[in-house]
């Protein structure tokens, strides 16, 4: 091989290496901002790619230079293989790919051919080893990683891309659907802001660890990584639920459509938005959510509360808080107000700028995730062991309620009464969605087009109609019932699964539920006498917390003592 192809070599290994280098540390600030482990990840991988240039210019015979620069390149693109697999510490999924990563990829598989060329091909024994050691140094990569996310933390909630990132921006926010993630990564992040996120972690970690103060026999919920709870968090966020200038136009709150004294429900067949559109499902109750696997009625892939709050703030189908196009204005409305600039640097210690939406939607999960139901007559029953907590009507409920006659436990099971649970010790998280009959417009077990279900997201026949199975804690204060509120007293809930699927005889929603192909296989029907049906009832009524509702921890701060503010 001549001294020129050798060059050419050297020269596009410079290049490549030059090139993943810099778009690692471009991504370093980013990183940073929601978890510095990644960050400082990022930052060693990128400066010592860029650190090789020079002694692999310098030194272009030495071995064990060969070996740094194909374990940089070959073990990076290896590292990212695992990453599309959802199995690495950085992961849980596989990661979007976007252009940052195709320019880093690209880089890294071109340097590494080129690395391979430029060796003599009567070394070719020592580039076999070289692949051989490189291979090892990528599993060390990973146990550190893992090593890394035990001792200090590990993955956010959700996965990103990089497009929003400074040189890699997208005005148009093409492809992304959570454009608030966006508006506030795009060119805000730069390397000023690595140390004071680097402060605030150190300081929210150093903090006292949360009371939660939950009740007998309940695990603690799950939070995540890159948002550990504080007390100084929750009180911003019970603020922010309360107040109406969190809406674009000033008039709602998270409030406005989840009342305390409903157990965090409405009370309404559908809420209505800011602007006044009505919402096609009904508001769920809030009960517990930090036990929620999933969020909202039928969207699988909302499993943090802090990505779910973004729905009522910035959808637009429909309009609910109405914060698109009003994100200056909103912001504005608390960075100027010396109630939140005590509130914010006290939950986001040492941010220089702590008033961003992602912020906002931390502080509002943490709050969210404190209202915590647990003092029914049921839990007195169960895990306060007071044996006159119950009724002997409530017991015989309770036992209809187990039963594989009625089947109600099949979906609405656990302490929590769903199956769509998660807590910190669970395993193996389930996701569960269902076809109940409500519905069967075409004989083939359509639903109307603006409520489809899961459907919606899959665009898959079997999902038509799939929904949630709400917790069944406080139902009796969350009327009407079904996720459009279509099913005004529980009574008629029974009377629906007694028959197996609701049959409508005339009008535009008509036909027989119980008959739909793609109802669930738990939804039989059953026979059950009038007082069966006042016991079930009354067990279901033994479901509600009255301390709950009234927990002044979870009632409006801006209201006068007493007095529960709409």
């Amino acid at each position: 091989m001549t001294e020129a192809v050798k060059n050419l070599w050297t020269g596009l290994v410079v290049i490549c290496l030059g090139l993943a280098g810099w778009v690692h540390l471009d991504i370093v600030p980013f990183h940073f901002s929601h978890m510095p482990a990644h960050g400082i990840f990022f930052a060693v991988l990128g400066l010592t790619q860029l650190i090789f240039i020079p002694f692999f210019l310098f030194f272009p015979q030495n071995q064990p230079i060969h070996w740094l620069g194909f374990t940089l390149t070959g073990g990076m693109v290896i590292l990212w293989g695992f990453t599309q697999l959802g199995v690495t510490p950085f992961t849980r999924a596989a990661e979007p790919v976007d252009t940052a990563t195709i320019i880093s990829k690209l880089a890294e598989s071109i340097g590494c051919i080129a690395l391979v060329l430029r060796y003599h091909p009567q070394k070719c024994r020592a580039l076999s080893k070289t692949f051989g050691v490189s291979i090892v140094n990528v599993g060390m990569v990973l146990a550190v990683g893992f090593a890394t996310e035990a001792l200090i933390g590990g993955t956010p909630g959700g996965h990103h891309g990089h497009e929003a990132l400074k040189g890699f921006n997208d005005p148009q926010n093409k492809g992304h659907s959570h454009t608030p993630y966006a508006n506030d990564y795009t060119a805000d992040y730069d390397w000023g802001d690595v140390w004071s996120s680097l402060k605030s972690y150190l300081a929210t970690r150093s903090k006292t660890t949360y009371l939660w103060g939950l009740p007998p026999g309940f695990p603690k919920p799950r939070v995540p990584e890159d948002n550990p709870i504080t007390a100084e968090k929750v009180q911003l966020g019970r603020h922010l639920f309360y107040d109406k200038r969190l809406s674009g136009n000033g008039t709602l709150s998270c409030a406005s459509c989840h009342h305390q004294d409903k157990a965090f429900a409405d009370g309404l067949e559908r809420p209505k938005g800011s602007t006044g559109m009505i919402h096609p499902r009904n508001s769920l109750t809030l009960t517990n959510s930090a036990y929620s696997s999933t969020l909202t009625w039928a969207n699988p892939s909302l499993g943090t509360i802090e990505k779910q709050v973004l729905v009522p703030m910035f959808g637009e189908f429909p309009v609910e808080l109405g914060i698109t196009g009003q994100e200056e204005k909103v912001r504005n409305r608390f960075k100027n107000d010396t109630l939140y600039q005590q509130l914010f640097s006290e939950a986001f210690p040492s941010e220089k700028d702590p008033y961003h939406f992602v912020n906002f939607a931390k502080a509002l999960a943490s709050f969210t995730r404190t209202m915590i139901s647990g003092n029914s007559p049921y839990d007195q029953y169960i895990y306060q062991k007071d044996t006159a907590a119950l009724t002997i009507q409530e017991l015989r409920g309770l036992k209809l309620f187990l039963s594989e006659e009625l089947e109600c436990h099949h979906c609405h099971g656990g302490f929590n009464f769903t199956l769509s649970t998660v807590h910190d010790k669970t395993v193996f998280v389930e996701k569960p969605f269902h076809n109940t009959g409500l519905y069967n417009l075409d004989g083939r077990g359509a639903y109307p087009t603006d409520n489809t279900g899961v459907f919606e997201f899959t665009a898959k026949e079997k999902d038509m109609g799939k929904f949630r199975a709400p917790t069944l804690r406080n139902i009796a204060l969350t009327a009407p019932y079904m996720h459009d509120g279509s099913i005004a007293t529980l009574e008629e809930v029974i009377d629906f699964y007694e028959r197996g699927g609701r049959h409508i005889e005339k009008g535009k929603l008509a036909g027989d539920g119980k008959k739909s192909p793609l109802k669930s296989g738990f939804v039989v029907g059953f026979e059950i006498t009038g007082q069966e049906k006042e016991d079930l009832v009354a067990f279901l009524k033994a479901l509600t917390d009255e301390q709950f509702v009234k927990d002044t921890r979870f009632s409006d701060p801006f209201a006068p003592p007493g007095i529960a503010r709409k």
